[in-house]
């Protein structure tokens, strides 16, 4: 009787942990990064690069209630810490000392003046064949809770535009221009210190349901969609930067998408062609360089 009672208590060990994200760092390379964020998505590729293979990583939700199947992590710090439940341990860690003149930019435009530090980033460049894109993530972060009403710890997705050198930043409040961040995104249930912000877009407070919890993060936000107009074959360049505001405590994460870096062809109004009919259809690419069939 005790030797089955010691297996019943292995495998319901077993499930429990499975029920939770886990993390890949160890066996991804960047460019198998890249591929799980594009999919099946039609965009040429080059020059791909990662902050550290520790703070950037594959992610997969083992059937639990996280609200993205798998894809890619950045986290201001050792990504593999995110995985599993709440623990309340390894909440901070350093990978560098690294800044980032963008996020600096973006923290100094809301008035603070620490420095960022212990960036991490993903960053390729890309040429579409369609006039947009888009892709799913959701923000985490330790500083949900106690920190809440003074976290800066910043991330941007910067797109630029290779041709004109301008850049412009994704992660934004959706239909506003403000960045996402845990100052802009907050409720005050889980610190009344400060009013609530944009609360309807956050999701999950890991603190007070430990043994509910997917991640071993604090809290996170609802999935967003960041999305932009572009001119097919033009040369762009996205940056998924993510840095510690002032010192390397209590990390914050991004979690994006597999397959969602979507580019879609807008080929004009849908159109019933009938035998006998023709309808013309601009798809606005090279015909020097592609075939149309």
């Amino acid at each position: 009787m005790k030797k089955i009672l010691f297996v019943l208590v292995i495998l319901v060990s077993k499930n429990s942990y499975s029920q939770t994200v886990s993390v890949d760092n160890e066996t991804q390379t960047p460019v198998s990064l890249v591929n799980t964020l594009i999919g099946n998505s039609c965009i040429e590729v080059s020059n791909i690069s990662i902050s550290s293979a520790q703070s950037v990583g594959f992610f997969n939700r083992n059937n639990s209630s996280f609200p993205i199947n798998e894809g890619i992590i950045i986290r201001n710090g050792n990504a593999k810490f995110s995985e599993g439940s709440y623990t309340g341990t390894n909440l901070d860690s350093q990978i560098n000392s690294n800044n980032d003149a963008a996020l600096q930019a973006l923290v100094a435009a809301q008035g603070q003046t620490g420095n960022i530090t212990d960036v991490a980033f993903l960053e390729f460049d890309f040429v579409p064949l369609s006039n947009n894109f888009s892709f799913d993530f959701l923000f985490a972060s330790n500083e949900y809770g106690q920190y809440q009403c003074a976290s800066f710890d910043t991330f941007a997705f910067l797109l630029t535009d290779l041709t004109t050198n301008i850049t412009t930043n994704l992660a934004l409040i959706p239909g506003t221009n403000t960045p996402v961040s845990v100052l802009s995104i907050r409720d005050n249930a889980y610190n009344s210190g400060c009013s609530s912000s944009n609360s309807q877009l956050f999701s999950t407070y890991n603190v007070t349901n430990a043994p509910a919890s997917t991640i071993n993060m604090k809290g996170f936000t609802t999935v967003m969609n960041a999305s932009s107009l572009v001119n097919p074959n033009n040369p762009y360049r996205i940056r998924l930067v993510i840095g510690d505001y002032s010192d390397f405590r209590f990390d914050s994460a991004v979690f994006l998408s597999a397959g969602s870096f979507i580019t879609t062809i807008d080929l004009g109004e849908d159109t019933t062609i009938c035998t006998g009919n023709t309808q013309t259809i601009t798809s606005g690419l090279d015909n020097t360089i592609y075939n149309h069939v």
